[in-house]
């Protein structure tokens, strides 16, 4: 009786997982270059010390209640969101799927699909939380912005003053995108890789890459998680009442 319960309770569990994800997404479908995300998930069953005897293990009574769910991953897609123009000399995006901008970080570099940058005090070319965008030298200077010049850029990332060249943009490509842990404010880092210089980033001066999040989609997900966990509880409560009427008759025959 109790396996079914756990079965019952773990199922609750990925549903709560699933409707944690899928909000998050919703709440940053506005969030520029943000990357949805998906809770991956599989079935956890006894192993053979448990329950030696194949054909018993396999039938389907004991598939049904010998098993739970376990969160394996929680996913991030990083197909591109669609691009938006916006006429801003310092809104920058970029096309290339597995290309990102490089931000220097109190904790280190870090990369980023947010492209909606902005000059400070200084001159310098930093985010929307100050953070500095590094250039692409091997010192990894930040990027200062001559003021009352004109300013543009091209596909490959370089930055033009008046025509000139002043710096290019650390731009840096990744060969495996699973190996990029999320770590807030719109921010990725790298983990067991190394990023190289990405090859024909294609930035786009005056756009911003919108989220990649289909809100009619998330919605459909979050009442199907939303219905799940419902049918879940409703198990939970089942077994839970069939086991206080079995307690209260075994002490009414004590």
């Amino acid at each position: 009786m109790l396996n079914g319960l756990y079965t019952a309770t773990s199922g609750m569990l990925m549903q709560q997982t699933r409707l944690d994800v899928i909000s998050n997404n919703l709440s940053n479908v506005n969030t520029t270059g943000f990357k949805k995300e998906q809770a991956v998930f599989s079935v956890f069953r006894p192993n053979e010390e448990r329950l030696p005897q194949t054909w018993i293990r396999n039938t389907l009574y004991n598939r049904s209640i010998n098993s739970a769910v376990i969160l394996d991953d929680i996913y991030t897609n990083h197909e591109n969101g669609e691009l938006k123009q916006t006429g801003n000399v310092f809104d920058l995006a970029l096309v290339k799927e597995n290309a990102f901008f490089s931000i220097d970080t109190p904790w280190g570099l870090r990369y980023t699909r947010s492209g909606d940058f902005t000059m400070n005090e200084n001159g310098d070319l930093v985010t929307r939380e100050g953070f500095p965008v590094m250039s692409n030298q091997a010192e990894g200077d930040p990027i200062n912005i001559p003021d009352g010049t004109n300013i543009s850029t091209d596909r490959q990332g370089n930055i033009y003053s008046d025509g000139v060249i002043i710096s290019t943009l650390g731009i840096s490509e990744f060969d495996d995108l699973s190996y990029l842990q999320k770590v807030g404010r719109n921010l990725f880092a790298a983990v067991d890789i190394e990023p190289t210089p990405a090859v024909n980033p294609q930035m786009y001066q005056g756009f911003l890459e919108d989220s990649n999040v289909n809100p009619i989609s998330e919605m459909v997900r979050m009442i199907d998680a939303s219905r799940g966990y419902e049918i879940y509880a409703k198990v939970v409560q089942t077994h839970d009442d069939i086991l206080s009427a079995s307690a209260s008759k075994i002490s009414s025959m004590g």
